[in-house]
C-alpha cells in the first residue's frame, strides 16, 4: 500500500466492520497474547490459539492470578505430542476485550513454572463470527460478515479434522509435489512440523537439508525430537514459500496430526476466518520475506 489515502480507506472500513477491535501483542514465541479475564480473576494473559478448541486456564498460575474454578471432571485431553487426563470446568464467565461471554467451558492444565501464558482461547470461542488476525496492527476483529476488501485476498478451502483447522499444503519433494493437510496452529512458535507417521507415509526423512534438531514438549511430559531442515518450497493458499525451516518429527507420538504451521510462518500474513462456511483468506503483509 504506498498511498496513504488508501491505507487510511483500509483502515476505516476495517474499523466500521469490526463488532470487536481486540489489540494483541506478539510475544518472542510468536505466540498471540489478549488480555481477559475468567470468573472476575486478574488480568490474564491469555494466547488465541487456532490450535485449541476450548478455553484453558493455566493451573499453576491460578492462585497468583485470583482464578476462582471449581472443576467439575475429568477429560481426555489430545495435544500434538500424546494424551493426558485434564481437569474441566463447566459454565464459566470469560471477558474478552469489552465483551462478557458466559457458559463457557475452561479446561485445567498445569503447565510449566517457566511458561508465560496464563492461559489459552481457542478457535471455537468466536465459531460464529468473522474473525480477522491482522499482525500489522495487532489486532483481532471480530464481525458477523466477511469485510469486502476479502476479495483482494487468496480465499482457500478451511477442513476441520478432529474439531480443529487445516488447509492444504503442497511441499515439494525435488520434482515431485505432496500435499498435506495443516492445522493452523497460532499456539505454536515455529514455522512448520510435519510428524512422524505423515513423514513416513510421504517418505520425507532424509530428503532435506538438515541445519539443527528442535525439541518439543507434550502436556503430559512427552518429548518429541525433530530433525530441523530447509524446504525449498511450499505453497501455503496460493502463495509460494522459499527456504522455511521445518520441523521433521523423527519418532512416532500418540497424535493424529499430520502436520502444522505455527506464528512462525502465519504472522507473515493478512488472515481472515470464516469458520461457519469454512474458508480461510489469505494475503502477505510486509513480513513476508523477513527472515525465519
Amino acid at each position: 500500500m504506498k498511498q496513504i489515502s488508501i491505507l487510511l480507506f483500509i483502515l476505516s472500513t476495517t474499523i466500521s466492520n469490526a463488532q470487536e477491535v481486540i489489540p494483541f501483542k506478539l510475544g518472542d514465541d510468536n505466540r498471540i497474547y489478549i488480555n481477559g479475564l475468567i470468573n472476575q480473576s486478574d488480568t490474564l494473559n491469555l494466547v488465541f490459539d487456532l490450535g485449541a478448541n476450548i478455553t484453558v486456564i493455566n493451573k499453576t498460575k491460578m492462585e497468583a492470578n485470583n482464578v476462582n474454578i471449581k472443576f467439575d471432571t475429568l477429560v481426555t485431553n489430545g495435544g500434538g505430542n500424546g494424551f493426558s487426563q485434564e481437569s474441566k470446568s463447566f459454565r464459566n464467565l470469560v471477558r474478552i476485550g469489552t465483551q462478557d461471554y458466559t457458559g463457557k467451558d475452561v479446561l485445567g492444565i498445569s503447565y510449566p513454572e517457566s511458561e508465560k501464558l496464563d492461559g489459552l482461547i481457542g478457535w471455537n470461542f468466536f465459531e460464529d463470527k468473522i474473525v480477522e488476525i491482522d499482525f500489522e496492527s495487532k489486532e483481532l476483529l471480530v464481525s458477523d460478515n466477511l469485510p469486502d476488501y476479502s476479495e483482494r485476498f487468496n480465499k482457500t478451502k478451511l477442513k476441520f479434522i478432529e474439531g480443529l483447522p487445516y488447509i492444504k499444503t503442497i511441499l515439494y519433494k525435488g520434482k515431485k509435489k505432496v500435499k498435506i493437510w495443516t492445522m493452523l496452529d497460532t499456539g505454536y512458535n515455529s514455522s512448520f512440523k510435519v510428524y512422524y507417521s505423515t513423514s513416513i507415509k510421504n517418505k520425507l526423512s532424509n530428503e532435506y537439508q538438515v541445519i539443527g534438531e528442535s525439541t518439543s514438549f507434550g502436556t503430559d511430559g512427552t518429548i518429541a525430537k525433530s530433525d530441523y531442515v530447509l524446504i525449498p518450497k511450499i505453497k501455503i493458499g496460493g502463495f509460494e514459500i522459499y527456504n522455511m525451516p521445518a520441523d521433521i518429527v523423527k519418532k512416532k507420538v500418540e497424535s493424529n496430526i499430520p502436520a502444522l504451521y505455527g506464528g512462525s510462518l502465519l504472522k507473515r500474513f493478512h488472515i481472515i476466518l470464516d469458520f461457519e462456511r469454512r474458508f480461510v483468506y489469505l494475503k502477505p503483509n510486509r513480513n513476508i520475506n523477513s527472515e525465519f
